[in-house]
């Protein structure tokens, strides 16, 4: 999106560029926005304006990389997530549906290695029924989608050089500096916190979130 605008609209959530694509292609916006949740109203509905304020040629263009992110099978930006995320989202299906959901995953080895090593077994057991290429894209949509909030960049320095380090290199300051450190993130917004949960392993990052 090259039209300028004054409102930066790759900061907002995956859901929220979500909803706005949904109240563009529905034209019901301004009716919706009126009923969301006061913080979400605010950041949805700059971003409407925003959107409203662009050429049309600028507003098909957006609306159409919206279509575009909305319907791949895994979130922007998953691959910079610690892989224990994706194996709990996984593991939360029937097994025989895991196979399907591993199919061209990023680092797809080390999570299969960690759905092994949390459930005792030493191989994941693959139907011989095939899947359309479709489905296999929907049912990955509808599992990872939840984790679209983590998968954001970080929106402040603190942040930022956080999720330059390695893991260790995290958990280690995570330790170190604790709830001084959490305050920071928070103060720097949503983006910050998220995109460091999402980079934790994810049962100190679902804490670290309050999930």
């Amino acid at each position: 999106m090259t039209e300028r605008t004054g409102f930066e609209f790759n900061e907002l959530h995956a859901e929220e560029r979500g909803l706005l694509l949904g109240l563009s292609l529905l034209a019901t916006g301004d009716v919706v926005l009126s009923r969301l949740a006061s913080d979400r109203r605010q950041a949805c509905g700059k971003a409407w304006q925003a959107l409203r304020a662009l050429s049309r040629s600028g507003r098909a263009a957006a609306l159409a990389e919206w279509i575009v992110e909305a319907n791949l099978p895994f979130p922007l930006g998953m691959e910079r997530l610690h892989p224990s995320w994706l194996a709990q989202a996984i593991a939360s299906e029937p097994e025989d549906l895991w196979p399907v959901l591993l199919t061209g995953l990023p680092g797809v080895q080390v999570v299969e290695s960690l759905l092994l090593q949390s459930h005792g077994a030493s191989a994941i057991h693959k139907e011989d029924a095939a899947w359309l290429p479709d489905s296999v894209a929907e049912l990955q949509r509808w599992v990872f989608s939840p984790l679209a909030s983590l998968c954001v960049g970080p929106s402040g320095p603190v942040g930022a050089s956080l999720c330059r380090l390695g893991c260790e290199e995290l958990l280690a300051e995570v330790a170190r500096r604790g709830a001084t450190l959490h305050q920071e993130l928070c103060a720097e917004g949503d983006a910050s916190l998220w995109a460091v949960a999402g980079r934790l392993p994810a049962t100190l990052g679902r804490q670290w979130v309050k999930w």
